[in-house]
């Protein structure tokens, strides 16, 4: 007989529960990045009305809402953003909706920036994106996943940025200043939590984000975030949308 699965493992019908789910939520990235890409004008609260309607159509919801910011707003992590998104600044999109239907989570995230961006910025880019693919490779079973918060702490030192809040997680100073991901099912955090003192090990079945980003309050905030199926050999990435920065 196989081994029972730990709690937080997910069967085959969970797995497509949550990818229908997720089918959504970048349906709605999408949606919201043509708006950016086109408005003449484009402001926040006109980019989550465009989330709502599109998550509605495929009978989702948002019960902790959405993020769309822009500027110096997205320097902090869990700001919703308001008001004007402006060229040449990052604008932080992060979607987490549950299905009505299955009461499953997703989570994504993406940043993007009207226009050309600042070379600074370019770059803190690029550094989160080589951090997520980092911890990409890392997502396997028997992974322990604080060794995955450290390679990518290492990899953001190495680059010249700043780990905040080590030994704690989400002390929104500067730098990068939370946990590398977490487990995703119908809550949209649980276990497996990947930071810096988490005990937790990957296992075949866990579905798990991984968001690194970097945040400074001169600049605001570039995140990227991924969901991640751990299968028996590795993972799988069940985010299919693009990474684009400059829109």
């Amino acid at each position: 007989m196989p081994p029972p699965l730990l709690p937080r493992q997910k069967t085959a019908s969970q797995i497509a529960a949550i990818r229908e789910v997720q089918r959504a939520t970048e349906t709605a990235m999408d949606a919201v990045i043509s708006y950016l890409a086109s408005a003449k004008s484009p402001i926040s609260e006109e980019a989550h009305k465009i989330i709502d309607t599109v998550l509605q159509k495929y009978n989702c919801e948002s019960p902790e809402g959405h993020i769309v910011a822009g500027g110096t707003q997205s320097a902090e992590p869990h700001y919703t953003g308001s008001g004007a998104l402006a060229k040449g600044v990052p604008i932080v999109i992060d979607i987490y909706p549950r299905s009505k239907a299955t009461s499953y989570f997703a989570d994504m995230s993406r940043t993007v920036c009207i226009g050309p961006a600042p070379e600074e910025l370019r770059k803190m880019y690029n550094t989160v994106l080589d951090a997520q693919k980092l911890a990409i490779s890392m997502a396997k079973p028997k992974t322990l996943c604080s060794e995955i918060q450290k390679a990518v702490d290492n990899l953001f030192e190495d680059a010249g940025y700043v780990i905040s809040g080590k030994g704690k997680e989400f002390s929104f100073a500067e730098g990068f200043v939370h946990g590398v991901g977490h487990g995703v099912g119908t809550n949209i955090h649980e276990a497996p939590r990947i930071g810096r003192n988490s005990p937790d090990v990957l296992e075949e079945g866990d579905v798990i984000t991984l968001e690194p980003g970097l945040y400074y309050n001169n600049l605001g905030g570039i995140r990227i975030e991924d969901m991640i199926l751990i299968t028996a050999n590795g993972s799988e990435n069940l985010t299919k949308s693009p990474k684009q920065f400059e829109i």
